[in-house]
């Protein structure tokens, strides 16, 4: 009988540390508030997601490119002439993020909230 639990805590423990190293990551959608410089090459994103939730505040590298969350259909815009945000069909980088700007972020708060990708809305 002790022969059988020893082979299945052998079994047991593989599994065990795969579920403990498992990355488990968040999201947030809101407004950005705030963005300090970390360190060299770093910022803090503040944000504020709608309703009731608490800021969350992430770590960016600067050079982290930012997605588009929405595409626009063809010939909704004019040659972008009525947009109101002149970087929309460009790549920026979330150095180039502006307080009030509206993104979508996925993070890992097992790294410091380390962000992963974001978009911009």
């Amino acid at each position: 009988m002790s022969a059988f639990l020893l082979i299945l805590v052998l079994f047991l423990s593989p599994a065990q540390q795969n579920a403990a190293s498992a990355k488990q990551l968040l999201a947030v959608r809101g407004e950005v508030v705030k963005i300090k410089a970390q360190s060299k090459g770093m910022l803090f994103i503040t944000i504020r997601p709608s309703r009731e939730f608490a800021e969350v505040t992430i770590l960016a590298r600067e050079n982290d490119l930012v997605g588009n969350g929405v595409s626009r259909e063809d010939g909704v815009d004019l040659l972008g002439l009525l947009a109101d945000d002149s970087r929309e069909d460009e790549i920026i980088t979330a150095a180039e993020l502006n307080e009030g700007d509206k993104v979508s972020v996925i993070y890992d708060p097992g790294q410091q909230n380390r962000l992963i990708e974001i978009y911009l809305r």
